[in-house]
């Protein structure tokens, strides 16, 4: 028997029994659509009234203070929930302030219990039937109003609630750690590389003094770019990637061998070589790290190291000073921009000895890792969450 269709969650706190009631959600809270305030009555003033827009005015659930207004119109009150109506719909947060709400989002007087179940709706995908087909992905105030929830009785509720509000705490403590971590290395990355006019970076691993040499891209790295054709893909053969595939080098697009030879013959991705995307998204530098034939599209180009550590090269290219050469160097008025081969070989970068290229490198593949294994930590713990809502929830 299905206890869900019963109106029984399958995960259940002890003591409770008996099964849920179906209510509209507009029974059982109060909902409040937002209307925006003149666009004229916008300001930076933080002494005026926050104005809660979208999506954009939340990060991690939680109103950030962005856009103020001197007009009220619609407000929400702090400790309300703050649904967004408009694309992306169904976004769900709380706000810790009393703020003006525009009409691109809801606010709705519930408890932790009705955030949670919002949480649900929205990670299965509930809104989205309302503006399938639509120009403009929206939802209208009695698409939430008639939205059919489960509701337990208040003593459940606040047990659900109060255990799921505490793994949001979890979930939202390695968020934080995982964002420091990432501001370290962006910190690092300004500071153990040269400035603009500077030969040594500001700071740097004990027993190097030597000032940093100025070469081109080209002089340390024979480049070439991928093919210029769309190729025919197979089932299975060579892996084939492009820009959308940098961060990892995963991909279901394949080629035949024979087609791989006669395209890469003289310019092979290796293991210890770097692709760097070159259209679209420009700059993004990703070190090959397996032994295996890899064929690549013109999005990207390769950089075959020739006296220059691998890895150096990778965290080289994504130092500010590099990065604003690219861009300086870079097609803006193209669509999509690029940047050419030959201005890839005239990217100006600084270069220490080998023997501080290594510690550089080694250094900050190794805060990579650490900052992927926080990730991967994170990502656990919100497909827990998910699971949870499944369970826990009829």
């Amino acid at each position: 028997m299905d206890n869900k269709k019963n109106g029984i969650p399958k995960l259940r706190f002890p003591g409770f029994t008996g099964a849920w009631e179906q209510r509209k959600l507009g029974e059982v809270v109060k909902i409040t659509m937002g209307q925006s305030p003149s666009s004229k009555n916008y300001t930076d003033n933080s002494s005026d009234y926050i104005l809660v827009q979208g999506n954009a005015d939340m990060k991690n659930g939680r109103v950030v203070p962005r856009v103020w207004t001197t007009q009220i119109t619609r407000q929400a009150e702090k400790g309300d929930l703050i649904l967004s109506v408009r694309a992306p719909v169904g976004d769900i947060g709380k706000t810790d302030y009393d703020v003006v709400i525009g009409r691109g989002v809801a606010a709705i007087k519930g408890n932790e219990y009705i955030f949670q179940i919002l949480t649900k709706m929205n990670n299965s995908g509930y809104w989205t039937r309302f503006s399938t087909g639509s120009t403009f992905e929206s939802i209208n105030s009695s698409n939430i109003r008639n939205a059919q929830i489960m509701i337990p009785k208040d003593d459940e509720q606040t047990k659900i609630g109060h255990f799921l509000s505490r793994f949001d705490s979890l979930i939202a403590l390695h968020q934080r750690k995982l964002e420091h971590l990432q501001e370290q290395k962006k910190g690092l990355l300004q500071k153990m590389f040269p400035k603009n006019g500077e030969t040594v970076p500001e700071v740097r691993f004990p027993g190097f003094t030597d000032a940093w040499e100025q070469r081109k891209l080209g002089e340390v790295a024979d480049i070439f770019d991928g093919t210029h054709q769309t190729p025919k893909y197979t089932d299975s053969g060579i892996k084939f990637v492009s820009v959308e595939n940098i961060a990892t080098l995963e991909t279901e697009k394949y080629i035949s061998q024979k087609a791989y030879e006669s395209e890469y013959s003289n310019k092979q991705a290796e293991k210890g070589d770097v692709l760097m995307t070159r259209i679209g998204n420009i700059g993004t530098p990703k070190l090959i790290e397996k032994d295996e034939p890899l064929a690549y599209y013109v999005t990207l180009a390769l950089l075959k190291p020739k006296n220059i550590d691998s890895n150096f090269l990778v965290w080289g290219i994504s130092s500010p000073k590099v990065q604003r050469n690219i861009w300086k160097l870079t097609l803006h008025i193209a669509f999509p921009k690029k940047i050419n081969l030959g201005e890839i070989n005239q990217v100006s970068i600084s270069i220490p000895s080998i023997n501080e290229q290594k510690k550089i490198g080694d250094f900050f593949k190794q805060l990579d890792s650490l900052i992927a294994l926080h990730q991967r930590k994170l990502d656990h713990l919100e497909l827990m969450k998910k699971g949870l809502l499944q369970q826990m929830f009829v």
